[in-house]
């Protein structure tokens, strides 16, 4: 019989040679030539290849990772910290779940029916599962069925022998994929070395690794050299650890003298911001992934002689828990003594330095990583067995480990990137579950030794507010901190951080973090009579100072997806908290701040901030009138300025914001609105004559689109800085004085927006926003045979594009006006365009009239009926049969649907990993 693969002692030593190999110390060789193809020097010099070196490497994390597998799994945790890999950030890094966020796309996993992890773990005390070192199970494989732990003469104990020296002689190496697969090595060799103590620890050995065919004797003897071989391992482990912090110290303080400020600001050699750092990034992968993988549990079960010492130096014993063994690099440096010892605190600093002022993001990133593993140990430290609990090390303010990671968070979830601001926000979710756990396992600790914290001050609940279970496990000095970047990143416009970040606010939030509601809306402020503290919404409300210096702040930022992120988390504050009847309070002194931070951004050269800030605007008068009547006449001449814009969504967001000011100021607004759609209105008129050919020549002229508008990679906002002009200008990275002159169609297109706005709103009087403000015909109807009127030019090209937005703003309109009204007033205003639109003879018209015709007519007709439409248009005496086929398709449609049994319904149907979760998901 053939050997398991696991067991297969020429595998282990293949997997040697391989490695070997691309070290340089095998045969495999290359040929050094020169450019006419001759071998310089006349001589053969061996290059070592690093591709066998890199599959070796692999195999070694798929053999480990099998090895693991195969051990016996450790009890369930009983000490109400959870699971250790309660997140799971899969990357696959090879540590047993890839606790290490470093590469990859992520697909946040949750578990719905217990998202924080906290249920079991904290009110019950007993974890639901093992860790994910040994739970196969959740990674989509089957646990197996039967455990096969080594003995003595293992090829596995070969392998890991050799292991330390080839982490050693490899984790500089100069192929950077190389060093990825070294880090992934180390996580492994930790987590299967820590396994074994975990497994050396909490069972009888001596069952497990006897044999009835051996006499006690040599029982003993393997036993002991089985014991022996782990404690080789656990030597080997602690190897391999000084081998990377020695790495990392010697990179730590690479610097180039003429930088004083900022040691890290550049690199000898590097011409740019992410190159020239060797392998510091790998060096913090690396040193996750140990942390991560040492999973050790110190048992009562283990004897005296199961502990092994190690090398005397003072450290704590091999325990397999990172904090436990090195504590010391989590201790302050001792004052008095010329700045303490090298060797406490310098970890933490460098890390800290890193994340807050290293120029290079892959490094950022990697250091946020190293800080979140450093988190998930110290809760995997807590008491068993007689052992220290380290979780002060999270909740101590004099904890200079605490320190270091509040200034890491207040750095990383701000950050101008995305890879770092996602890193950030791992962290922070991290940070605070780990609290949070803290806070419900210190009262289960208080319940269950009588002291009810409630009653000992009656008078004081009621003299102070209820606070969520967040405000009240988060210190004081972190919750001002944490809270505003939580808010704002639910808005970012990278979808990795916008969606993470929006989970997180979930499970912190939802029902007291166990999410038993759930909003439509995936950036919900989760508010209730049944939440403790008014949930996130409460939290903002007694958070609005801080949240409000933030966004105002973050206006301002440099990079343009921030400001568009601060835009809209201003506006839901005022769309949730200022109409709120409980909170609304709390953001009134702010609202004047927050107004000119939009004011600002009005001016911002990427149109998605002005966008965001001109509907901004509009919500907080809707939800603050008094407050913004004092910016009104700014406010009102730059929405006036954005109805005209470039872009059209700007243009629509300014006419709902004018509907909102009406909303809010009633008949004296209207009066100011009227004269600028009747000024705006016939614009269009005054569009210069054009050809389409000539159009067409202008768009593929390379003259007339040199130096136009720069955009940003990654996104189609415009790439801008802030410019040194002060004042009203528009901010933006560069100096971007060319712009494309506003043309006059284009306000006639805002307008019809502004109409639809004020007929949806103001044209029925039991259905309007205001009893006061009515939108009557003898109003309305001037202004649609306008309309009707400017929409039939066709002198110019884009009146396929005007009259694109009228077919698609004209439903909401007619419903909002009525069936009567409708039919007796206004649809043979456009009528006969319609009927030239949708039936187009001689292929003038686009694409998209064309099909906003047909959707248009449809709507229509179901609103008046199908009959008296076409009667309509065959008055017309053209586009009945083109009607006609229109319905006959979308009545095809709907019989395929029923058919598939709603296989063909569209978009409903579809649902995206990396969306939110679809609403029969939410339970």
């Amino acid at each position: 019989l053939v050997a398991p693969l696991s067991e297969n002692e020429s595998h282990a030593r293949g997997i040697l040679r391989l490695v070997e190999l691309g070290s340089g110390d095998g045969e495999m060789t290359a040929t050094t030539t020169n450019e006419d193809g001759e071998t310089k020097d006349g001589e053969n010099k061996p290059i070592a290849r690093w591709e066998p070196l890199a599959v070796g490497l692999r195999l070694i994390v798929d053999y480990l990772q099998k090895r693991t597998g195969e051990l016996p799994p450790p009890p369930p945790r009983t000490d109400g910290c959870g699971n250790d890999d309660d997140e799971d950030e899969g990357t696959g890094l090879g540590t047993g779940g890839g606790g290490v966020y470093a590469e990859g796309p992520r697909i946040p996993k949750i578990d719905r029916a217990d998202p924080l992890g906290v249920v079991e773990s904290i009110n019950g005390g007993v974890g639901v599962t093992t860790t994910n070192n040994n739970n196969n199970e959740s990674n989509g494989k089957k646990p197996p069925s039967s455990s096969t732990p080594p003995n003595a003469n293992s090829p596995v104990f070969e392998l890991m022998k050799a292991l330390p020296s080839i982490v050693d002689a490899h984790v500089e190496h100069a192929e950077p994929r190389v060093r990825s697969l070294v880090a992934q090595v180390v996580g492994v060799y930790a987590l299967y070395a820590t396994s074994l103590l975990n497994w050396l620890g909490s069972c009888n050995i001596s069952e497990e690794v006897g044999s009835n065919n051996c006499s006690n004797d040599e029982e003993n003897n393997q036993l002991k050299q089985l014991k022996q071989s782990i404690y080789s391992a656990q030597t080997g482990r602690r190897a391999i650890h000084a081998a990377i912090l020695l790495s990392l110290t010697s990179h730590l303080q690479m610097k180039e003298p003429s930088r004083t400020d900022n040691p890290s600001a550049a690199s000898d050699g590097a011409l740019d911001d992410t190159t020239g750092w060797r392998a510091l990034e790998t060096n913090l992968h690396a040193l996750a992934s140990y942390i991560d993988g040492c999973v050790g549990r110190s048992s009562s079960n283990a004897s005296a002689d199961d502990v092994f010492v190690g090398d005397g130096s003072g450290h704590n014993a091999d325990k397999g828990s990172y904090v436990d063994e090195e504590i010391h690099l989590f201790q302050s440096p001792e004052l008095g003594d010329d700045g303490g010892d090298d060797q406490f605190g310098w970890l933490l600093s460098g890390l800290e330095h890193c994340c807050v002022i290293h120029v290079n993001r892959h490094v950022r990133a990697a250091s946020a990583a190293v800080l979140g593993v450093l988190v998930k140990a110290c809760m995997r430290s807590s008491s068993r067995g007689g052992g220290d609990s380290h979780r002060h090390l999270l909740v101590d303010e004099t904890s200079l480990f605490r320190s270091v990671l509040k200034n890491s968070l207040r750095s990383t979830l701000e950050d101008n990137w995305s890879q770092v601001r996602m890193a950030g926000s791992v962290l922070c979710r991290r940070f605070v579950q780990a609290l949070l756990r803290i806070h419900r396992l210190d009262g289960k600790l208080n319940s269950e030794e009588g002291h009810d914290e409630t009653d000992e001050d009656d008078e004081s609940d009621d003299e102070h507010e209820e606070l969520t279970l967040f405000e009240s496990a988060v210190a004081p000095d972190l919750v001002p901190m944490l809270l505003p970047r939580m808010c704002l990143n639910r808005f970012y416009l990278a979808q990795g951080v916008k969606l993470y970040s929006q989970d997180t606010w979930k499970l912190v939030f939802g029902n007291n973090g166990m999410q038993q509601q759930r909003s439509d809306s995936p950036d919900e402020l989760f508010s209730s009579e049944e939440t403790e503290g008014g949930g996130g919404m409460g939290a903002v409300a007694r958070c609005a100072a801080p949240l409000c210096r933030f966004y105002a702040k973050m206006c301002d930022a440099d990079n343009h997806a921030v400001r568009e992120a601060a835009c809209q988390g201003v506006a839901e504050l005022a769309q949730k908290v200022g109409t709120h009847p409980l909170f609304a309070e709390y953001l009134s002194p702010f609202v004047t701040m927050l107004l000119q931070a939009l004011l600002m951004c009005f001016h911002d050269e990427s149109w998605p901030v002005r966008d965001e800030a001109c509907l901004a605007c509009g919500t907080f008068c809707l939800a603050y009138p008094d407050e913004c009547l004092s910016e009104l006449p700014t406010l009102f001449e730059r929405w006036t300025e954005q109805l005209t814009d470039q872009i059209w969504s700007v243009r629509e967001d300014a006419a709902v914001a004018l509907g909102d000011a009406v909303a809010a100021y009633g008949p004296s607004m209207l009066d100011k609105v009227l004269p600028v759609l009747r000024k705006s209105l016939p614009a269009a008129r005054d569009q210069l004559p054009m050809t389409r050919a000539e159009y067409k020549r202008l768009h593929n002229d390379v003259g007339a689109h040199t130096g136009n508008q720069v955009y940003s990679c990654g996104s189609l906002a415009p790439k801008l800085k802030k410019g040194p002009a002060p004042g009203a200008g528009r901010i933006g990275c560069m100096s971007c004085f060319v712009d494309r002159p506003k043309a006059p169609w284009e306000a006639t297109d805002g307008c019809i927006y502004l109409l639809r706005e004020l007929c949806v709103r103001f044209a029925n009087r039991d259905e309007s926003d205001r009893e006061d403000v009515v939108m009557g015909d003898a109003v309305l109807l001037p202004l649609m045979t306008e309309l009707a009127d400017v929409c039939r030019l066709s002198h110019y090209p884009q009146s396929d594009d005007l009259r694109t937005t009228l077919w698609r703003q004209l439903p909401p309109i007619a419903e909002a006006l009525g069936k009567r009204r409708t039919k007796s007033l206004y649809l043979d205003l456009f009528i006969d365009s319609l009927a030239k639109n949708l039936d187009d003879q001689y292929s003038c018209a686009s694409q998209l009239s064309i099909h906003a015709a047909g959707q248009c007519s449809e709507e229509i007709a179901d609103l008046i009926g199908v009959g008296i439409f076409r009667g309509r248009l065959e008055a017309t005496g053209q586009g009945e049969v083109a009607f006609d086929r229109l319905m006959e398709d979308r009545r095809r449609e709907k019989n395929m649907t029923a058919m598939s049994g709603g296989k063909f319904a569209g978009r409903e149907m579809f649902h995206s990993p990396f969306g939110p979760p679809m609403a029969s998901q939410l339970i």
